[in-house]
């Protein structure tokens, strides 16, 4: 029997290690014990993934931009991926277009009208707000009226899918009360966890790097400042100035703003950047900390995939107080009381002040999070929403 199929628009350069691909990948491949074939049409940048199938569109020159945030190659990029998408739907007939990103959206939906009578349909796969991620980043600061634009582009956009999964009920809320979406045609989904970060145990191979006497403070994702890495520095900054028994580990990239800051307030001795890690290499990562940090605001309705793996591998975790954290944490985190790199040093204080409590609050976390975020979970709630569109 022919598996059904369904087409993934990913209007990025898949595979790059951060949150969104990570999404992307693990619903793709969480749906590898259901009957469907997944193909992804994506940009020509990126890694390949073994055992899943990857369209690119055609190089363009200059495009060299990884990570997250605004790049105007993606325009160029965006045009040539509607034609990948129209000519892979053409061929292969999916029944669903699976498309994440807004850009995504707006692909799948002149795709679905260019090929009208093969009655696909659209699902949009939310992440955040567009114009709230672009305020988060900066990227039209100052311009008002620019992202005034954005908002209504994005507003037509949400009325063009037949169905949306949420990554959070942040963003869900966002989707009914700003953009008029009808409660109907939204799910939640939240984002998933590997197994291994469940299992994984520390195997000492940062042993010769990090001090065996110091407490491991962890963030892992994207170095930037729509991500919060700017009070992550500051709370840095002011830990290490009254103490000398932290480690803080900064797994992520662009490096270009965090190291200069590191040198400037002579942090390199109580901190390591490695850089862009491999997704499949995150549970080790993880094994070696002992407190996880997460400091993204709640500006774009965005969900926070980190949360969920700092949480499965049973790491006490320190956070903002967005509705989104003291949903997934509820008792089980330590909550900033303001939005702020000091702030956010007071709760990683009171983290540290009682280490036992800790541990009870990263068990309970880690018990929150297997029962509904594993990928055998949110497979099979994907196969029950594929089920009901083909």
């Amino acid at each position: 029997m022919n598996k059904p199929e369904v087409l993934h628009i990913v209007p990025t350069p898949f595979f790059a290690d951060r949150g969104c691909h990570i999404r992307i990948r693990n619903e793709v491949e969480a749906l590898a014990a259901h009957p469907y074939r997944i193909i992804i049409c994506t940009y020509p940048l990126g890694r390949d993934v073994e055992g899943l199938d990857i369209r690119r569109t055609w190089p363009i020159p200059g495009y060299t931009k990884l990570d997250a945030g605004y790049s105007p190659f993606r325009f160029i990029a965006d045009f040539f991926l509607f034609f990948l998408v129209l000519k892979t739907a053409w061929q292969e007939r999916p029944a669903l277009l699976h498309c994440h990103l807004h850009e995504g959206v707006l692909i799948g939906w002149v795709v679905k009208w260019c090929l009208f009578w093969r009655r696909m349909t659209v699902i949009m796969d939310m992440q955040g707000s567009l114009s709230g991620e672009l305020a988060a980043y900066g990227t039209f600061a100052g311009a008002g009226f620019i992202l005034k634009c954005f908002k209504t582009v994005e507003t037509l956009i949400c009325w063009m899918p037949d169905l949306f999964l949420c990554s959070s009920q942040k963003s869900r809320d966002c989707l009914i009360n700003d953009f008029k979406v009808e409660s109907v045609k939204t799910q939640v989904v939240q984002d998933i966890v590997p197994e291994a970060i469940f299992t994984t145990d520390r195997d000492g191979r940062l042993d010769d790097i990090i001090p065996a006497d110091k407490t491991v403070i962890l963030y892992t994702g994207s170095l930037l400042p729509g991500k919060g890495i700017d009070h992550v520095l500051e709370a840095m900054r002011i830990l290490c100035t009254g103490r000398n028994d932290l480690f803080f580990v900064l797994v992520g990239y662009p490096l270009d703003s965090v190291e200069p800051y590191i040198h400037k307030h002579n942090l390199t001795e109580y901190s390591y950047l490695p850089g862009q890690v491999d997704y499949g290499e995150l549970a080790g990562w993880l094994a070696i900390g002992n407190i996880a940090i997460e400091p993204k605001e709640e500006d774009s309705g965005e969900a926070s995939g980190k949360l969920l793996h700092y949480m499965a591998a049973g790491l006490p975790v320190v956070c903002f107080g967005t509705d989104n954290n003291q949903q997934m944490l509820g008792a089980a985190g330590f909550f900033a009381s303001s939005t702020d790199g000091q702030r956010l040093a007071l709760a990683v204080e009171e983290a540290l002040s009682d280490p036992q409590q800790a541990e009870i609050r990263g068990g309970a976390g880690r018990q929150r999070i297997r029962a509904k975020y594993s990928s055998e979970a949110v497979g099979q709630i994907l196969q029950r929403v594929y089920g009901a569109n083909t």
